[in-house]
């Protein structure tokens, strides 16, 4: 059995992917951040696949950021004070285009200067359906994993999140940013030429950077036996422990045969977690 506190899943390989799961503990009820542990299980998820699961929350939540208990959990795992102060939580996070950090109203300078003011990715892939997006990653494959992408291409590389943000919101005018997590649990993505999608939506949108030409296509295969019979997201901090077999992993969602979860929605939540 297994027993901390939801972290974000990590991976290795992309044919197939191979998951990890990955948890907090603390050395004291009352031990915050800094006496906290991060540990990866030492088997991969993948080894799990068609046994029976039994996860449940204790109700307890710890902020991943200053590791304080909290009542509620904002923006994947922060606590209020937190979501309010870091600037990985304003709102141009998600709306890379609205950065504001060469107006000087940042909300923690030295940490735009490291995440936003650094070289960018554009790329197009494949979740559930064709969509752009951006990142900072490296490897770019990691935002790819993390989306459940099973096709994906670089078409771009910028100087900041907020060039970024600019271009990638010229290409959205034409095809999604978004990703229907219903859709991207169900079924398999469609073969496609992201390379042919790249040259037109380029010339829709009117970008005029440079495209990065010889980037290749990269396809990426989940550890998938079967995807779930129901489009249901699991609620066990409102309906009680899941108790269900585990039948895959894309993305940060964990498969069942009647439902999913979103790991990363989680981050902090104290479970405990068995299986077979």
């Amino acid at each position: 059995m297994l027993e901390g506190y939801f972290r974000k899943m990590t991976y290795e390989g992309l044919q197939p992917v191979t998951y990890f799961f990955r948890y907090a503990t603390y050395a004291s009820k009352t031990a915050q951040k800094a006496e906290a542990t991060l540990h990866t299980a030492e088997f991969s998820l993948n080894s799990l696949l068609g046994k029976k699961i039994k996860l449940q929350l204790s109700g307890e939540i710890r902020c991943v950021d200053c590791g304080r208990k909290t009542k509620k959990s904002f923006n994947q795992g922060s606590c209020y004070s937190c979501f309010t102060k870091l600037a990985k939580n304003d709102m141009c996070i998600l709306r890379p285009n609205t950065c504001h950090y060469n107006e000087g109203t940042c909300r923690e300078p030295e940490w735009g200067e490291k995440n936003c003011m650094q070289k960018h990715t554009v790329y197009l892939a494949n979740t559930s359906g064709l969509k752009v997006g951006i990142t900072k990653e490296k490897p770019v494959a990691n935002r790819w994993v993390d989306q459940g992408a099973m096709f994906a291409l670089p078409i771009l590389e910028v100087e900041s999140r907020k060039k970024a943000g600019d271009v990638e919101a010229q290409i959205a005018r034409f095809v999604s940013d978004k990703t229907s997590w219903q859709k991207m649990i169900s079924t398999d993505s469609s073969e496609c030429d992201l390379k042919a999608d790249r040259k037109n939506l380029l010339t829709k949108a009117e970008v005029t950077e440079k495209p990065l030409s010889r980037a290749k296509q990269v396809n990426i295969t989940y550890p998938i036996l079967e995807y779930p019979g129901k489009k249901k997201s699991y609620k066990p901090e409102k309906n009680g422990p899941i108790e269900d077999v585990l039948v895959g992993v894309k993305g940060q969602y964990l498969l069942f045969k009647n439902g999913v979860l979103n790991v990363r929605s989680y981050s902090g939540y104290h479970f405990q977690f068995e299986w077979e």
